[in-house]
């Protein structure tokens, strides 16, 4: 979501279930699903305003008490991780109630733009990107927004 419509959603509690992301993800799935494969033409601009909108939108995730974001590792041996965000507020509501089950500490809610998720790729080696809105598209990308 717009950071300005977080903002607001914070001041008003209302228009906290919009994002430009959600709806290209959504959009990518539906002609995936179609095509079967994922190198097909057709998704080729979908990924490009994907791209585009990746670094415009914030993203909510949940961490822990020490304000580290939740990790799913990749493998069960692995030392890797992504992280879970979510497009929008109903996106994290939603997910957030599935994923703290997995977890028996308190979980908050903080933002993280293209920029703090770029930086935390390149301070930590184990991290390798994000998982957006695991609940529901569990769309992945790496650390510098690729798909």
């Amino acid at each position: 979501m717009q950071l300005k419509d977080y903002e607001y959603y914070k001041k008003t509690g209302e228009g906290g279930c919009k994002s430009q992301m959600k709806d290209f993800i959504d959009l990518y799935a539906t002609i995936l699903k179609r095509v079967k494969k994922e190198s097909a033409s057709e998704l080729d601009g979908v990924k490009i305003n994907i791209k585009r909108t990746y670094p415009s939108e914030v993203y909510l995730a949940p961490v822990d008490e020490k304000n580290f974001p939740v990790k799913f590792t990749l493998t069960e041996k692995s030392k890797e991780y992504v992280i879970p965000v979510f497009t929008d507020v109903c996106q994290y509501d939603e997910g957030l109630e599935k994923i703290s089950k997995l977890f028996l500490e308190t979980l908050s809610q903080k933002i993280f733009s293209s920029d703090d998720i770029r930086q935390l790729g390149e301070t930590d080696e184990y991290f390798k990107g994000i998982v957006i809105n695991p609940h529901s598209q569990n769309f992945r990308m790496d650390t510098e927004g690729k798909i």
